[in-house]
């Protein structure tokens, strides 16, 4: 088989090492800042990248403000220009696709998949980010997790990961959530559990925050409640969960840190996209 792997991080160079380990042809383009072996072709054009292609490997996310997610390339690619590029009838993989790709891929004649909508590369993801969230949080404190106060907002599979993971470090911890079945889960595992409302009344004890929420759930006066030496987590997409600008400019000690698989397991990250993408490419055939 060949494959063009076109932006993305170092989960993409790696996808690409694997998938040129298992004997196919590997092509990439708006890679250039990535280590990769001399075997794997770079190519200088999307054309000569995609050319003859079985499947085409965008990043996971793909896109970000419609350009490509391309951050070890020095160049910026808009959507619209990389699917011109691409021909009738190639299978176009990646994740998180924004609604006017999708609709310019399907005018353009290609067929493509989500892998970030499969539940395998879902859950993954979610394991590979708490862990490095947990990274993200032992290396820029002096504190340890150990006996800390712990608040994970949000009850998804990143937040409900965390937790666990969290609680298995010793730390105490408390979770926001909107549902109360969200809540009630969390209290059964052992957390206290609050509504986003309620959020007032605890968050000047918090000595780690972590959002996994991509909707501004704390608000300007929350942020106000924080002790300046608790340390703020994002995980989430934009706008994230709270203002990040304002809580530096008051002082408070903020990480940002979308993509964290990209960063602390980009190995890993791509076993699971590789797995993903040779199963996606299965079910195109039947």
């Amino acid at each position: 088989m060949k494959y063009a792997v076109i932006g993305g991080d170092r989960r993409s160079a790696a996808l690409a090492e694997l998938l040129h380990a298992d004997g196919h042809r590997v092509r990439t383009f708006a890679l250039e800042r990535a280590a990769l072996p001399p075997e794997i072709g770079r190519e200088s054009c999307l054309q000569g990248c995609v050319y003859g292609a079985d499947c085409v490997l965008l990043p996971c996310p793909a896109e970000m403000g419609g350009c490509l997610a391309a951050p070890l390339s020095e160049e910026s690619i808009p959507m619209p220009r990389l699917l011109e590029g691409l021909w009738p009838g190639q299978l176009l993989l990646g994740g998180r696709f924004s609604d006017e790709t999708v609709t310019a891929a399907l005018k353009g004649k290609l067929r493509m998949a989500d892998l970030l909508r499969r539940p395998e590369v879902a859950v993954g993801n979610a394991a590979l980010t708490a862990e490095g969230a947990l990274c993200r949080l032992m290396e820029h404190s002096d504190r340890a997790l150990w006996r800390s106060r712990v608040l994970v907002l949000g009850w998804g599979r990143i937040g409900s990961i965390l937790t666990r993971r969290l609680q298995g470090l010793g730390a105490l911890v408390s979770v926001a959530a909107r549902g109360r079945r969200d809540r009630a889960m969390a209290e059964a595992l052992g957390c206290r559990a609050f509504a986003y409302e309620e959020l007032e009344h605890c968050l000047g004890d918090m000595d780690f925050i972590v959002n996994t929420v991509p909707a501004r759930v704390l608000t300007e006066g929350m942020l106000c409640l924080i002790r300046p030496d608790a340390l703020l987590l994002e995980l989430a997409s934009p706008p994230g969960g709270f203002d990040r600008e304002l809580a530096r400019n008051i002082g408070l000690q903020v990480l940002s840190a979308p993509g964290l698989p990209g960063e602390t397991a980009p190995r890993s990250a791509a076993e699971l996209l590789k797995k993903a993408v040779y199963a996606a490419m299965e079910e195109m055939e039947e």
